[in-house]
């Protein structure tokens, strides 16, 4: 395990350096083409920010900046190859940042966030933006012509296409905010929006579909299969939208509750399979940074306490969610349906996350989703990859049989520290985690 010195860039003058030992690593991460010097990245945010003539103020276009370099380094140092253990990685961030106290302020529950995120150790060290340096403050109005009320993550999975459709019904007027890296994530997404433009027309919400890549082929770069800082760099990105357009704009983040918690279906999946993606402690720290740094936007998940299986049956249209579920994408590794002899995009139907759709589909009576392995008729073996999930799944089950409820409260607890004002709202983590494992036990019954 080798410590990784990443200085992060988006200036030509800036000539910051750091000198590092021989055991240790240096990469320059430039989050904008910077003159010869490639950027290390790929990225259709920019030009997307200007043509919709969107001007973050600086503290968050700082945070644009650092969510695009903590994702860029996740995914270009490989865990295999430098992680304690072949997981965990110890990274020393370098960057530059228009108000020094704001970030200060934030820095200790930032580096807890990423850790909590990822698992690796992060450490921030600040530097003043030369850019800044004297130069007079700005007074950038509210950009919201279009009187937008609400915000929402839209990524082309279920609990998404749930959330615009509830939004869209309750007459919200939207801007729904993606993020691709891949063909299959915008092809989802394009062909639901243009349906839901259909159902509500033209002027009921807008959308950005924002592309990040980060070049994994560079000489520096050992490529990484996880992704764990991408739900950093979704969050943000719907975070700046939100805020260019005004402070008061709710920024909905629609997940069920079962997935949310993501408890561990066995003790060896503590660490390497327990994705924190929007796991109750995290956004609460995440929404406690954004405050340290000035930022006003409330944050909201409503589908907290909700199944996935509930939020399919309470969904507001279901004859449009059941017409148009199957082309939503919620596998953890859709692209690999090829290798099966089939177009890329379809889902696997054993991860973990194919599993509870397909309970909540059940659920729901809902059906048409197409998957490269039938599950139920033909089990996977345990000794596979693609019977791993299944087989935790199983175990889990089993361990709740008669498991008194102290014991539970335990095992969630293991994913993560929950953030609860009463007993009866730690009861209510308990109860949607039941709920949300039992659909899983009928569908696999």
């Amino acid at each position: 395990m080798s410590i990784w010195h990443i200085i992060i860039k988006n200036n030509e003058k800036d000539t910051f350096d750091v000198k590092v030992s021989a055991s240790e690593e240096k990469y320059i991460l430039n989050t904008v083409q910077l003159g010869n010097d490639p950027s290390a990245l790929g990225t259709n945010i920019f030009k997307e920010l200007r043509l919709a003539k969107i001007e973050p103020k600086d503290e968050v276009l700082d945070l644009l900046h650092l969510s695009l370099g903590i994702y860029t380094t996740d995914q270009v140092v490989s865990r295999k190859a430098h992680g304690f253990q072949e997981w965990s990685r110890h990274f020393k961030i370098y960057m530059p940042v228009s108000s020094l106290d704001k970030w200060e302020n934030a820095k200790e529950d930032l580096q807890k966030l990423l850790s909590f995120l990822s698992g690796d150790k992060w450490e921030i060290y600040f530097r003043k933006n030369i850019i800044t340096e004297g130069k007079q403050i700005k007074l950038i109005k509210n950009h919201n012509p279009n009187k937008i009320e609400k915000v929402a993550l839209f990524s082309g999975g279920m609990d998404s296409f749930i959330g615009a459709i509830d939004l869209l019904e309750n007459k919200k007027k939207v801007t729904f905010v993606s993020h691709y890296k891949r063909g299959a994530d915008k092809s989802a997404q394009t062909m639901l929006y243009e349906n839901l433009r259909k159902k509500y027309g033209d002027e009921s919400f807008s959308n950005y579909q924002f592309y990040v890549q980060p070049n994994q082929q560079h000489a520096k770069a050992s490529k990484e299969e996880s992704s764990r800082a991408r739900s950093f760099l979704f969050l943000c990105l719907g975070l700046i939208v939100a805020n260019t357009l005004e402070e008061t704009i709710d920024f909905i983040i629609p997940e069920n509750g079962l997935i949310s918690l993501n408890v561990p279906l066995t003790g060896t999946r503590l660490s390497s399979h327990s994705t924190r993606t929007t796991h109750p402690y995290y956004l609460s720290t995440f929404k406690k940074v954004i405050s340290e740094l000035g930022i006003k936007n409330k944050i909201n998940n409503p589908y907290q306490w909700k199944t996935k299986g509930e939020m399919m049956v309470e969904c507001k249209n279901q004859k449009l969610l059941k017409k148009l579920n199957h082309e939503t994408l919620s596998c953890s590794h859709s692209e690999n349906s090829r290798y099966s002899g089939m177009r890329p995009g379809i889902q696997c139907g054993y991860c973990v996350p194919c599993i509870i759709r397909q309970s909540a589909e059940k659920k729901s009576g809902t059906t048409g989703t197409e998957y490269v392995h039938n599950i139920t008729q033909n089990v996977p073996s345990q000794k596979l990859v693609s019977g791993s999930d299944i087989r935790a799944f199983k175990l889990s089950l089993k361990r709740l049989e008669n498991r008194p409820i102290r014991s539970i409260m335990f095992d969630i607890l293991s994913s993560g520290p929950l953030p609860f004002e009463s007993k009866q709202e730690l009861d209510k983590y308990i109860d949607v985690y039941q709920r949300g494992m039992n659909e899983v036990r009928d569908f696999l019954e």
